[in-house]
């Protein structure tokens, strides 16, 4: 007979006789099936010992970095003013938490990671497909996250060897260095992550009051600052066609109504060049092209922004929305792991990316020579490398570097070594797994998903999250609705267990919760034309793969259970 050690929560209330288990213990030795190894065993009571702040540290690790502080500057960049950005980013981080918060249940209850989780609505062999997309995901992240790394680096270098600025071999070979310093958190396994989290979330969290205090004293007050936030525009181009002539509509930079930038433009009738100029040297002119429209273009609205961007934030931690029970299988409670995620999620990137808005509107004040185009410090790497001062530059740099390793090794490594891991248990460990993930992420070419703040925010976070959110509403179904929270641990790890071999009817769910997305897809990354309805309905990507996937899901499990029990009875 299966032995399950099951262990309920503390302080359940007296008139209830059986509570529900907070805590389940795998007591036989499974070691020998196919489906096991050391890595992606379920995680013993001795070593649940993540306590509320380790969870907390975790996210505030995790989400103090150098993306987080691009989403604010680049929503900004968009078109939306800073507290209309902060709202959506917050917003985001909030509805993101609640399937989060549902997934890691499994996590804290059985101790099992995330592709094992998988395993009881796709099958113990299913769960690679869906597992494998998660994986995907995390090696083009770790692949980004190590370039702005490297990039660190290499501005820090840049201060003690200025003979290396600009040269685009030291840029990649920085790049490598960080990959290393990244293989070598990877080889020394999950404890060191948490080691890594823990001591370095009060050291990034003091860096970002530093950049918020720079910003209000360099800037001339808060205020002051977040008003630039109103009266800056990026430059632009748009043409249209009146009376068979083309009209140019041109908007240079300007910061608080003073033109920063010149521009010439010239069209052929079809499209429209603009070459815009600071005048002073200070940056390189910027070349701007666009379509000859028959009719001028309205302007986006906020809603027009609010929406890819909400869904774009929500994108931001699919990721982890899905593998949480990666980490929450090592929580000491259900309450330490909701309540450390509430405190350092929402709060965290709600800060950090205010820090980021606060800091670039700033650096429009404080450096008057900056083009708000490709070369504005979107990302404070490109800020902090203009200051005179070498040692706030190294040591700013320094610190940088650690916040975009704690965020690498913990949200792009982990999920990808253990959904490796599970395709082969026998032969692929944790460390196997990161080492894969390490070289896709080169592969990737994350330096081609930064080129601009649209591939990153409007591209990169929205299509993946097309791919992401139909498998979340596929686990939160299973196990909240169908199973009940309810999962037989010991079947989880055999092949001839009661979750089978692998599921199609849940295969054929994920996809057609995904392809209502292709559409729009195709048009965003391919320029395929397509009716709008599609395009309009890619905004949305992440919710209606989630919708579709949980309704469909719901319907065919409880179908399933009804369909069971009849046989049962009959």
């Amino acid at each position: 007979m299966p032995r399950e050690k099951r262990i309920a929560s503390v302080g359940a209330p007296s008139y209830n006789p059986a509570p529900v288990a907070e805590k389940i213990e795998l007591a036989d030795d499974l070691s020998a099936s196919p489906l096991w190894n050391a890595d992606i065993a379920p995680t013993p009571l001795a070593k649940r010992t993540w306590n509320l702040w380790h969870i907390a540290a975790l996210w505030i690790g995790m989400a103090v970095c150098i993306p987080t502080y691009m989403l604010g500057a680049g929503l900004l960049a968009s078109g939306m003013t800073w507290w209309q950005a902060v709202v959506t980013i917050t917003l985001g981080n909030l509805i993101v938490l609640v399937p989060m918060a549902l997934n890691a249940h499994a996590g804290a209850k059985y101790g099992i990671p995330f592709p094992v989780f998988l395993r009881a609505p796709f099958g113990t062999v299913g769960s690679n497909i869906p597992a494998l997309m998660r994986a995907t995901v995390a090696c083009g992240w770790f692949g980004i996250q190590t370039w702005i790394g490297g990039a660190a680096l290499y501005q820090l270098a840049a201060v003690m060897a200025p003979s290396i600025a600009g040269s685009t071999f030291w840029k990649f070979a920085f790049f490598f260095l960080f990959w290393g310093i990244n293989l070598f958190f990877i080889l020394k396994g999950t404890e060191s992550i948490k080691w890594l989290e823990t001591w370095s979330a009060p050291i990034l969290l003091a860096v970002g009051v530093g950049l918020l205090a720079w910003s209000m004293s360099a800037g001339g007050g808060l205020g002051r600052v977040l008003a630039h936030s109103d009266n800056f525009t990026r430059p632009t181009v748009t043409a249209h066609l009146q009376d068979g002539k083309v009209v140019p509509q041109l908007s240079p930079v300007t910061i608080d109504g003073v033109p920063r930038a010149t521009a010439k433009w010239e069209s052929d009738g079809r499209t429209i060049t603009a070459v815009f100029d600071d005048g002073d040297g200070g940056a390189k002119p910027q070349t701007v092209t666009a379509p000859v429209a028959a009719a001028p273009p309205a302007p986006p609205t906020f809603w027009a922004l609010f929406i890819p961007g909400l869904t774009a934030m929500v994108g931001f931690w699919a990721t982890l929305a899905l593998n949480i029970p990666d980490f929450t299988r090592f929580a000491r409670s259900q309450r330490d792991q909701a309540v450390g995620q509430l405190l350092g999620l929402p709060t965290t990137m709600g800060f950090y990316s205010f820090v980021g808005i606060v800091s670039t509107c700033a650096a429009l004040v404080v450096f008057p020579d900056i083009l708000v185009t490709s070369q504005a410090p979107w990302d404070p790497t490109s800020l902090l490398a203009r200051f005179k001062n070498p040692a706030l530059v190294i040591g700013s740099m320094f610190f940088l570097a650690i916040a975009t390793l704690t965020t690498n090794i913990a949200a792009n490594v982990v999920s990808p070594a253990n959904d490796l891991a599970n395709l082969a248990p026998k032969h692929i460990s944790f460390q196997t797994g990161g080492i894969i993930t390490a070289v896709i992420g080169i592969v990737m070419m994350p330096w081609k998903l930064l080129e601009s703040t649209d591939v990153y925010i409007f591209n990169w976070l929205i299509s993946y999250s097309a791919l992401l959110g139909p498998i979340a509403g596929i686990m939160i179904a299973d196990y909240w609705i169908v199973r009940r929270r309810e999962l037989s641990l010991r079947d989880l790890y055999l092949r001839d267990g009661r979750y089978g071999f692998i599921h199609w009817a849940t295969v054929a769910i994920l996809v057609a919760a995904i392809l209502p997305n292709v559409p729009g897809f195709l048009s965003k990354v391919a320029g395929v034309a397509v009716p709008a309805f599609w395009t309009g309905l890619f905004n949305y990507a992440w919710f209606v793969g989630f919708a579709v996937a949980f309704v469909l899901y719901c319907a065919y499990g409880l179908w399933k259970r009804t369909e069971t029990t009849s046989t049962a009875s009959g």
